[in-house]
C-alpha cells in the first residue's frame, strides 16, 4: 500500500500544476491502480521504478500531462475516441481515463501477459476500457480502426519515425497524435523532430504544438509533442510489422 502522505503530496501537486479536476473518487482509482502495479510487478517486469514517488511523479504525473493536452484540445470530452498504442502497464491510457471518464479509450498492447494485467485493472476500476492484444501496425490496416480515432496517445514506444507511421493512420483527419518525449530527444538530429520531416509529409501530419514540463524528483526535462493530421494517410501506411523500424520514412 502506498504511503498516505506521499499520495496526498501527489494529489496536491497534480491539482496545482497539471489538472485541477482531480476528485477524491479519481484519487481512489489511482490508489487501486498503484497497488495493482506493485502487486503485478512482483510477477513480471511491468514498470520501471525505484521508489513509490517514481510511480506517482515519473509515471502518473507524466501521464496526466497527456490528459491535460487532450482536455484542452477536445471541445467536448464526451464520446471522444482515444487509442493508446503500446500501452504496456496502461500508460498513459489508464491515468487519462481516470481523470477524463467520459472518453472512449482503447489500449493496444502486443504482450499477452500485460493485457491480462490491464484486464484485471479495468475490472477493478470498472472503467469500460477496450483492450486489444495486437500489433499497432495491424490495427492501422484494419477498417474498424483506421481513420476512426480523435486522439492517439504514446509514451515513445519505439523510434520516432516508426511511432508516427503506426499512429497517424488511426486518426481521423483533424485528429491529434500526442507523444511523450524528453526535451533532449526532441532536439536530437538523429531521433528528434529534424529526423521526421519526411515521415510527416508522407503521413499527412504536422506539428501543432510543443508542451514542455518538468517533474518532481526527476533530472530530465520533458515535453509533449502534439501532431495534427491534415489529410488522409496513403493506404500503404503503416507498412507490415517490422518494416517501419527497419526502413524508417
Amino acid at each position: 500500500m502506498c504511503n498516505i502522505s506521499i499520495f496526498k503530496q501527489f494529489q496536491d501537486y497534480a491539482k496545482a500544476n497539471i489538472i485541477s479536476l482531480l476528485s477524491e473518487e479519481m484519487i481512489k482509482k489511482f490508489e487501486i491502480y498503484f497497488n495493482k502495479l506493485i502487486e503485478w510487478d512482483k510477477k513480471f517486469n511491468l514498470i520501471s521504478y525505484k521508489t513509490e514517488k517514481d510511480i506517482l511523479y515519473r509515471h502518473f504525473c507524466d501521464c496526466l500531462y497527456s490528459a491535460k493536452a487532450l482536455n484542452e484540445l477536445a471541445a467536448n470530452s464526451d464520446n471522444v475516441k482515444v487509442v493508446d498504442l503500446g500501452t504496456g502497464s496502461g500508460m498513459p491510457g489508464i491515468p487519462v481515463k481516470i481523470v477524463l471518464p467520459n472518453i472512449q479509450i482503447t489500449l493496444v498492447e502486443s504482450i499477452t501477459k500485460k493485457c491480462k494485467f490491464l484486464e484485471n485493472v479495468n475490472n477493478k476500476l470498472n472503467s469500460n476500457i477496450e483492450i486489444l492484444n495486437t500489433r499497432a501496425e495491424e490495427l492501422g490496416q484494419n477498417p474498424k480502426h483506421r481513420n476512426k480515432y480523435d486522439f492517439v496517445l504514446s509514451r515513445a514506444i519505439c523510434k520516432f519515425s516508426p511511432n508516427l507511421e503506426i499512429s497517424i493512420p488511426l486518426l481521423k483527419v483533424s485528429g491529434y497524435f500526442i507523444v511523450h518525449k524528453t526535451k533532449d530527444s526532441t532536439l536530437s538530429l538523429e531521433e528528434g523532430l529534424p529526423s521526421v520531416e519526411n515521415a510527416l509529409k508522407h503521413l499527412g501530419a504536422k506539428l501543432e504544438k510543443t508542451i514542455p514540463y518538468n517533474l518532481p524528483n526527476q533530472e530530465l526535462s520533458y515535453c509533449i509533442l502534439v501532431f495534427k493530421k491534415y489529410k488522409d494517410t496513403p493506404t500503404q501506411f503503416p507498412r507490415k510489422v517490422g518494416v517501419p523500424e527497419k526502413k524508417p520514412l
